[in-house]
């Protein structure tokens, strides 16, 4: 009876015994699969993970111990059966990361699509017999054919109307010369750049749709491209598409960041390139671009990241090693899977709402606390800023800057198992996972002391031919001297210089909010006259419709005696043209 009750009180502990020897076992396993600790530090830690659970368990089983003992270790074994059981778990998630990083997706999604205007009473395709439909094989070859067998299947003959681009068959659709179009919406951006097919999203609508998939073409890799990521520098794009959603479709590319690490050195530098860089186009084979023509940067998407790469290559005279795509629910995700970044915001950059999403409240100066939403909005907004693009691509580099200070932070273990998720879905890349594991392992081992250093290529806004959009658009030309000072900064940077040894004599201090605080000081109205923003709609206004124009500027203002001419809405009164003009409005903001 009495060796009954003794088995029974230590029974707990020694059924929990065994199960702790399985788990460091396999949780041995998985750090060595991983592959992530340096050799110094891989023997140690397995050895250290198997003698704990091989010495409780034999402490387990040691009759001796008085009741007061037996109790302080039957609580030991049940902390380290826990511990090693959520290390199993959370070291299977990395590896899950690391296997879809290298998944990545070899077919890109397509959505062709037939729409007709908002207001139109046509619902479906069977409503579509007999009427004329607007057809762009030029610019969407395959989706054209999928959507006309569709049609043909389905029993509908229709009268087909073709033209040279989206654009123009879009103008055809909104003058009532066609009934529908076929469209492929990944032009849906290029369309909306055109005033006035701002709106094409929400006035026309789609009653019918077809999603395929089309092949990445093989781009033959740059034998440069791959380097030893612990010892050699090397170069990153990271390219933010205006989408929400899967990874899997091309469009816009707006964001567009450079970052070059020196791990030598130590240093890393962002680069930012406005979206609307009015750059000559570069296309690899395949891609389908219009190579050598003029666009702003922000088009390259559309063809894939690799137009985008090759298109910096030549305009800043340097090679891109690997490239990194994300898109609006990457971020929002990541950072809420960190439960948030903080941000610090300069004085005079407060503001109050966002126009790139007035749902959510906007930032204050100092201290602030953004969760995805937020932070997206904060990286998207030009609108409430005097120096509009220049001050955005500011802010995605505080983003980014915020996002990697969590994840180099103790914090991250709390949600360590929601943030694996949220990586491995969040982004694209041509890196392989081996070389971020080696990038993992060089900072356990050196634990260097990075120095993150930026710089943002500037530019005066215009308005110029664009060969994706086949008409005129607003676009940022380039200055010549920031070009070349970016070039001899990234060039310092891969020589293992700090990019601050190259000095910009033309560089500016942020202009500030066109919003203001409730207790800021009242401004004369001779200071007020020194900062009046010329873009800003009149309050005194009877009405403000910001969308009136996106890119384009009125014809008189900028192409004087040129031949060009700019669509007109023949809604709006010539003499109110200016209370809708904002060169900052885009797509993002509809």
């Amino acid at each position: 009876m009495k060796k009954k009750r003794k088995l029974r009180k230590g029974l707990f502990a020694k059924l929990l015994a065994p199960f702790l020897v399985v788990f460091s076992l396999l949780l041995s396993f998985q750090i060595y699969k991983l592959n992530i600790l340096p050799v110094s530090y891989l023997l140690p830690v397995i050895g250290v993970v198997i003698v704990i659970a091989l010495l409780l368990f034999l402490l387990t089983y040691f009759k001796a111990w008085k009741t007061g003992m037996r109790f302080f270790i039957t609580v030991l074994v049940l902390i380290f059966t826990i511990a090693y059981g959520a290390g199993n778990y959370y070291i299977y998630k990395t590896d899950e990361m690391f296997a879809k990083i290298d998944d990545l997706a070899d077919k890109t999604a397509n959505t062709a699509t037939i729409r007709v205007m908002a207001g139109s009473s046509i619902q479906d395709i069977q409503e579509l017999k007999g009427k004329t439909v607007g057809i762009c094989p030029a610019q969407d070859a395959q989706g054209t054919r999928l959507i006309e067998t569709a049609l043909q299947k389905a029993g509908v003959t229709v009268n087909e109307s073709e033209y040279p681009s989206m654009v123009d068959m879009t103008a055809a659709l909104y003058n009532g010369e066609i009934d529908a179009m076929i469209m492929n919406d990944g032009f849906l951006g290029i369309v909306h750049d055109v005033e006035p097919y701002t709106f094409v999203t929400t006035e026309t609508k789609t009653i019918y749709q077809e999603v395929y998939y089309t092949p990445k073409p093989e781009i033959k890799a740059d034998s440069q491209d791959q380097v030893n990521v612990t010892k050699e520098p090397f170069t990153v794009l990271i390219s933010g598409n205006d989408t929400y959603g899967s990874l899997g479709e091309n469009s816009r590319s707006d964001v567009n960041m450079l970052v070059t690490v020196n791990p030598k050195s130590g240093v890393v530098l962002m680069t930012s390139i406005s979206r609307d860089y009015y750059l000559e186009m570069a296309c690899p084979s395949a891609m389908g671009c219009a190579e050598g023509e003029m666009d702003k940067l922000t088009h390259t998407g559309l063809h894939g990241i690799e137009t985008t790469e090759a298109t910096l290559e030549k305009a800043l005279g340097i090679n891109i090693n690997y490239t990194v795509r994300v898109n609006f629910s990457s971020l929002v995700n990541l950072v809420d899977a960190l439960n948030g970044i903080d941000i610090d915001v300069e004085k005079g950059l407060a503001v109050k709402t966002f126009y790139a999403n007035e749902t959510l409240e906007g930032v204050k100066e100092g201290r602030n606390h953004l969760e995805g939403e937020r932070a997206l909005a904060f990286a998207r907004e030009r609108h409430a800023y005097l120096d509009g693009d220049n001050q955005r691509v500011r802010n995605q580099q505080i983003v980014l800057r915020a996002i990697l200070d969590k994840i180099t932070s103790p914090t991250i273990l709390l949600n360590y198992g929601r943030f694996v998720d949220a990586v491995g879905g969040a982004f694209e890349t041509d890196m392989p996972s081996s070389q971020i594991k080696d990038l993992m392992r060089y900072q356990l081992t050196m634990n260097p002391h990075w120095k993150f250093e930026s710089y943002s290529l500037r530019g005066e806004g215009s308005t110029e031919y664009c060969a994706e959009l086949g008409t005129a658009a607003y676009v940022t030309i380039p200055d010549e001297y920031s070009l070349e000072v970016a070039r001899e900064k990234l060039q310092a940077v891969l020589k293992g210089d700090s990019a601050d040894t190259v000095e910009d004599t033309g560089e500016t201090a942020p202009a500030g909010s066109m919003q203001t605080n409730d207790d800021e000081e009242e401004i004369t109205d001779e200071e007020n006259d020194l900062n009046v923003d010329p873009y800003a709609p009149d309050p005194d206004a009877d009405a403000y419709t910001p969308y009136r124009s996106d890119d384009l500027m009125e014809p008189e203002d900028v192409y004087g005696d040129s031949s060009y001419e700019q669509p007109v809405n023949d809604n709006v009164e010539e003499d109110n043209m200016a209370d809708y003009y904002n060169p900052n409005w885009a797509m993002e903001d509809e």
